[in-house]
């Protein structure tokens, strides 16, 4: 194996299962608090291939506040796509409760990929109970990221990414979203240092 990708608040599965497909030399991991979701898509990769398993993948049941420390210093990469609740909120308010095991899991130059969004025409309860600023492009570059440094990230890339863009992408939450109402969300990828 080339290396090992964890996707942290995986959902459904799907995205590990078809991340695993396309790349067969690369370990993946998803984790997820709630194992109903998975119970699908963690049956099909034991099949034989013929029948669309996957040796490559692994599910876990686990959030990111209490990771298996069978997985410190092991990702070379983590997704994080679409983070709601307590993810959400530690993401997004750079909290060292959120971001301390993350970055346990990863090796030195890993790379965390966050795609996550959210609208406060639409998700205005979500944004009163958790306490979320608006989201703009100047609250991440002038908020977040200098919280993302202060914890050892580099942030590499920050874009906006439109929900038409976000349809092909492998994930059925994305598929869902895509089609939804017209929302905006924001890609960032982080370097461990």
């Amino acid at each position: 194996m080339s290396g090992v990708i964890v996707d942290i608040g995986t959902g459904d599965g799907e995205f590990v299962y078809s991340v695993a497909k396309e790349y067969p030399d690369r370990f993946v991991i998803g984790i997820d608090p709630h194992h109903k979701g998975l119970e699908k898509t963690s049956a099909r990769i034991y099949r034989k291939p013929a029948k669309g398993g996957v040796a490559n993948a692994l599910y876990v049941l686990g959030n990111v506040g209490a990771l298996p420390e069978e997985l410190n210093g092991i990702a070379n990469q983590v997704f994080i796509n679409f983070p709601w609740a307590g993810l959400l909120k530690g993401i997004v308010l750079a909290e060292d409760d959120t971001w301390n095991p993350i970055k346990r899991i990863c090796k030195k130059g890993a790379f965390i990929d966050i795609l996550f969004g959210y609208d406060k025409d639409y998700d205005e309860n979500e944004l009163e109970r958790l306490n979320l600023p608006a989201l703009s492009t100047p609250y991440i570059k002038n908020v977040m990221t200098p919280r993302l440094e202060k914890q050892g990230l580099k942030v590499l890339e920050t874009r906006s990414v439109a929900s038409k863009e976000i349809r092909d992408y492998p994930s059925s939450w994305a598929k869902k979203l895509g089609f939804g109402r017209n929302r905006k969300y924001y890609y960032l990828r982080l370097l461990v240092e």
